[in-house]
């Protein structure tokens, strides 16, 4: 069954429980990077204490803002607006169709590199959702700006892809997979995406408080 996956109307702004894969928390860090939000992922991450260092730094090489407190790991964007400044960038091989979807809210062309594999292998689902890429080597430039995605995305139970799609989603409606079946590596992800969409919570960096929390009757 074809299912059409969410598109963000506002800026993607909340808190949300983390998943214990690094392909997940990037993906939820990004969509609030991406859609000018800010996205706190609670504490327990889940994730090796070698990980947490690199990520933090891959999210903040898109300009976005990135705290880590004792509350959780959060990402939000410098700009209103949801343009990001121009990034190179070399991530695992697993997160990059992520930033490569951040790449095209960038203000100029981005060039990524996979630290543990060849960039170019995910061109043709990259091309399919809607992005202008071009291989260099085994490296890809990803330009500004979204198309229109390429029919019906077929993820081959890979998460990473669905995730991908997902992120694309955000920015363009209409993007649709064949089933979300990868997800349910992740029980209840695709409930907590989509509450996060709708969610509207105004954060200040690194704090699981809202402003009303900070009022004292």
């Amino acid at each position: 069954m074809t299912v059409e996956l969410p598109y963000a109307a506002i800026p993607v702004r909340g808190r949300v429980d983390s998943e214990a894969s690094e392909v997940a928390v990037t993906a939820l860090l990004l969509a609030g990077v991406v859609t000018g939000g800010t996205v706190m992922v609670r504490d327990p991450l889940g994730l090796d204490a070698s990980v947490v260092p690199g990520l933090r730094a891959d999210v903040a090489r898109t300009g976005a803002y990135v705290v880590a407190s004792a509350d959780g790991l959060t990402a939000t964007t410098r700009s209103t607006a949801g343009e990001l400044p121009q990034f190179d960038a070399t991530v695992p091989m697993d997160v990059l169709p992520l930033y490569a979807v951040a790449a095209t809210r960038a203000a100029d062309e981005c060039v990524l590199a996979a630290s543990d594999g060849s960039a170019a292998e995910w061109t043709p689902l990259l091309v399919q959702l809607g992005l202008g890429v071009c291989v260099e080597g085994e490296s890809i430039v990803v330009s500004p700006g979204l198309g229109e995605p390429a029919g019906v995305v077929d993820h081959d139970g890979d998460v990473r892809v669905a995730l991908t799609a997902l992120l694309v989603a955000l920015l363009q409606p209409g993007v649709q997979v064949v089933d979300t079946t990868p997800l349910d590596a992740f029980p209840g992800f695709l409930d907590r995406w989509s509450a996060l969409l709708e969610a509207d919570e105004y954060l200040l960096p690194g704090s699981a408080l809202l402003p009303s929390d900070y009022v004292r009757s």
